[in-house]
């Protein structure tokens, strides 16, 4: 997480970065380790609470800068002419394939988002760095056309519940299982769309509660297993060994 917060650090200006950097960067490992030995709860609130407030603060120090301010503006309200191109569906549409590959997209940007593939690699750090800024605006703009419905974009974000499961496995273990959930919720995912095509709403939403159940279970279970068997085990054994 330090790491991921290092290149977050990369979207201030320069000037700025260069005189507060260390310093931002010093603080965030200071509070870090301070929430880590009051818990992962303390742990999830430190890095919720920088992650929603650096998008802000970024902003803020962009437009403070001579003639910037206009500039940015004009930007978005070009850009905002771009978004009326993007069709709106409705909610007869919404058991579409094109609608259900739009569903699918927040969770997906998540899943690059935290997974770590790989953190000795920079591309994977840079691409998750832009999944994580992608996620909020696609889940707006999901919303804003219709492309999904409220009640789908809570149920991916579900991953959010089990990470902390095995956030102190090794990256290798936690990227592989965050994966495997991922592939289950999208199996979720295309089931909601698809019996909305049979306007069959609750077998939609039972879909959608079986397979978060699944998830649920096959990650707690292969958290516990890696505790048991330890590390080396192959996570394909840790993940189905009941």
């Amino acid at each position: 997480m330090k790491k991921f917060y290092s290149l977050l650090l990369y979207l201030f200006p320069k000037p700025y970065r260069d005189e507060y950097g260390d310093e931002l960067q010093a603080v965030f490992d200071l509070s870090l380790e301070d929430a880590a030995q009051a818990g992962k709860f303390e742990v999830v609130k430190v890095v919720v609470s920088e992650l929603a407030a650096l998008p802000a603060a970024i902003i803020h120090e962009h437009l403070r800068k001579p003639g910037h301010g206009w500039v940015t503006q004009a930007s978005i309200l070009e850009k905002s002419s771009y978004m009326k191109t993007i069709p709106k569906i409705e909610w007869e549409e919404l058991g579409s394939w094109k609608a259900t590959l739009a569903s699918l997209l927040p969770l997906w940007l998540f899943f690059f988002a935290f997974a770590n593939i790989s953190p000795g690699l920079e591309i994977f750090e840079i691409l998750a760095l832009i999944a994580f800024y992608l996620i909020i605006p696609v889940c707006i703009v999901s919303l804003w056309k219709g492309w999904m419905t409220f009640d789908l974009l809570l149920y991916s974000f579900f991953p959010i519940t089990t990470i902390f499961l095995f956030d102190e496995m090794d990256w290798s273990y936690r990227t592989f299982i965050l994966l495997s959930c991922t592939l289950i919720l999208t199996v979720g995912i295309v089931g909601y769309q698809r019996s909305l095509n049979k306007d069959s709403v609750t077998l939609a939403w039972l879909t959608l509660l079986l397979t978060a159940i699944a998830a649920w279970i096959f990650a707690s279970h292969a958290a516990q297993n890696y505790w048991q068997m330890g590390n080396g085990t192959p996570w394909w054994i840790l993940f189905f060994s009941f």
